[in-house]
Parts: C-alpha cells; sequence; structure tokens
C-alpha cells in the first residue's frame, strides 16, 4: 500500500497546476526532538470560489517544520484518512491555523463552506483524529 500512495501523488502533482484546486503538503521537522504529526497530506476547499486554495497554498518559512507546498488539480483518494471540518478566515488564512499578515484581502468564506485535509502518512495517525475531532471536525478512515 505504502508503494502506492507515492504514485499517486506524483501522479496528483503532474496533473497540472492550471487547474489547481487543492493543496499538497509535504512536512518534516528539523529537529529529532519534535514529534512528528502529520508528514504527508492534502487539503481541499468545497463551497469556495474557483481558485481560493490558492491563496492559502503558500511556502511560509517555520523554523521547526520543513515544508513544501504546492496547489494540485485535486487530492489523491488512496489515504490513512480525512478530517473534515468547518472553513473559516482562520483555517483560510493557513491549514495549520496560524495567522498571516501578508495585507492582501482573504477570500470571503461562505458558512457552509469546508476544509478536508487527506492524510498519506503520519507520525501518530491516533493524535492526528484526536486534533480533528477536538477542533469540530469529523474523522473519516480510508
Amino acid at each position: 500500500m505504502r508503494a502506492i500512495i507515492p504514485g499517486l501523488l506524483v501522479g496528483a502533482l503532474a496533473a497540472g497546476d492550471a487547474l489547481a484546486e487543492a493543496c499538497y503538503v509535504s512536512a518534516r521537522t528539523s529537529s529529532d526532538a519534535i514529534a512528528e504529526v502529520a508528514q504527508e497530506f492534502c487539503y481541499e476547499f468545497t463551497g469556495m470560489d474557483e481558485g481560493a486554495i490558492d491563496w492559502s497554498c503558500n511556502n511560509e518559512a517555520d523554523d521547526m517544520l520543513n515544508t513544501d507546498q504546492r496547489t494540485v488539480a485535486s487530492c489523491a483518494e488512496a489515504k490513512l484518512g480525512s478530517c473534515e471540518a468547518a472553513l473559516t478566515q482562520e483555517t483560510l488564512t493557513n491549514y495549520r491555523s496560524g495567522d498571516d499578515d501578508r495585507g492582501e484581502a482573504r477570500p470571503a468564506v461562505p458558512n457552509d463552506a469546508k476544509v478536508v485535509t487527506h492524510y498519506y502518512q503520519a507520525g501518530d495517525l491516533k493524535q492526528v483524529r484526536i486534533d480533528c475531532e477536538s477542533a469540530g471536525g469529523t474523522w473519516r478512515d480510508r
């Protein structure tokens, strides 16, 4: 199963950025002293205007994480699990719910908008699920 996942992700990345509506993220810590929770995942928005994902999918500098983010046409189907949660102005800014001071106007977020995060590799999948549900999200296995 693990051999299939990288192939699917490469296919999703090669699908072209022109119609990209999802964000693939690969993250690893800079230090062995920090436990990795989510290492490889993809998130997408539902109920948003086309192109809204581009606003949040960027390569921010983070001293503790080495992160590569890129827009993709869609998230790969093969996954360990998914979290679906309400999309807010805060989560639109950053999938980790951090604040942003780029000075750009954020896209409007409709009341029914959602963020769906698909996990492909996780250091502690049980903790990822706990974090999802603790934040008001709904967890789905595979």
